[in-house]
């Protein structure tokens, strides 16, 4: 049963009848993020993931053994030697592209590490395995896929780690689940996730064109670059009638990144003085100013809901905007 108010994406033409659709968990207050779970192994095992846009690699935390590793919801993955990719794989050549170490003959394993930009860091070994998903269509799957099978989490990544077994790379990059979802012929290369107003958090994720919601939606045009993250442009930043500086001196546009993957909404240091600048009194808005927070110099809390959608399709390059 598809979920009320979402329908097939009708601007698309799709080349795959596939999709799944994933249950959300989490909230903004206290857990601070959002996660889903899948199905990976045989016998199948779940797994329980920080979604995150901004990320290119999936990897879950694994016994291989385990160097430092948090106490997640889930035990560890195990994997056996036929799971490990080797490194002369076009996926290892991928995830090896942009990191310090050279090539190496001898080694049987692709190693990998990634550097989060808050100093966080997750090393392992890439592995293949069977992810088992169910379609929209009620039918089961399984199909290999290629992750980081983490052995070694390092920074203030170890505390999220309470809530989630690990991160489920959601980008551009082929290396990604969607990416490699869609080089398989499984599904459109379409993802989405949408949350709850609920106080109580939550919300659903769909891979695939057959979840899209058609209804209050604002599209705006992606960026065709070659970078594996979701960029837009920025036209102009305005609060009321007063423009924003977007700090360019040339005059151009500025860009802006979609991370599901990050707390808070960053702007330019010209736009932000701006903005507070501008915002000498909202409460005929309904917000209260809180200053419960003092790494938040500037904070208002609502006295109603906020609801907000994202959807990125490789195939139409179109996002939404924030609702309400």
């Amino acid at each position: 049963m598809k979920p009320g108010g979402i329908n097939k994406l009708a601007t698309s033409v799709s080349a795959f009848d596939s999709s799944s659709i994933f249950p959300v968990r989490g909230n903004v207050y206290p857990n601070g993020l959002y996660f889903t779970h899948i199905f990976v192994g045989s016998p199948p095992r779940p797994y329980f993931l920080d979604m995150d846009t901004g990320s290119d690699l999936t990897w879950i935390q694994c016994d291989a053994p385990c160097t430092s590793c948090a106490k997640g919801p889930n035990p560890l993955y195990k994997p056996k030697k036929g799971n490990l990719v080797p490194l002369k794989d076009s996926l290892c050549v991928e995830v090896q592209r942009n990191q310090k170490t050279g090539y190496c003959e001898t080694c049987e394993q692709c190693d990998y590490e990634i550097e989060y930009a808050d100093q966080s860091s997750s090393m392992g070994v890439l592995a293949s395995d069977d992810l088992h998903l169910m379609l929209a269509n009620g039918s089961q799957t399984k199909l290999g896929i290629m992750f980081g099978c983490a052995y070694d989490q390092q920074g203030l990544l170890l505390n999220s780690l309470a809530k989630t077994d690990g991160i489920l790379g959601l980008s551009k990059a082929k290396v990604s689940l969607p990416s490699q979802l869609a080089s398989q012929r499984i599904i459109n290369n379409v993802l989405g996730h949408c949350l709850t107003s609920d106080a109580s958090g939550g919300g659903y994720m769909f891979l695939g064109d057959d979840f899209v919601p058609y209804w209050g939606m604002a599209w705006v045009p992606m960026l065709n670059n070659h970078s594996p993250n979701y960029h837009t442009q920025i036209m102009k930043i305005s609060h009321g009638s007063r423009q924003l500086s977007l700090g360019r001196q040339d005059g151009r546009t500025g860009r802006v990144v979609f991370d599901s993957g990050s707390s808070y909404t960053y702007f330019p240091k010209e736009s932000y003085y701006d903005l507070v600048a501008s915002l000498k009194d909202v409460s005929d808005e309904g917000l209260i100013q809180d200053g419960s927070d003092p790494t938040l110099p500037v904070c208002w809390r609502a006295k109603f809901p906020i609801r907000f959608c994202f959807i990125a399709s490789s195939l139409r390059n179109y996002s939404l905007s924030p609702l309400e």
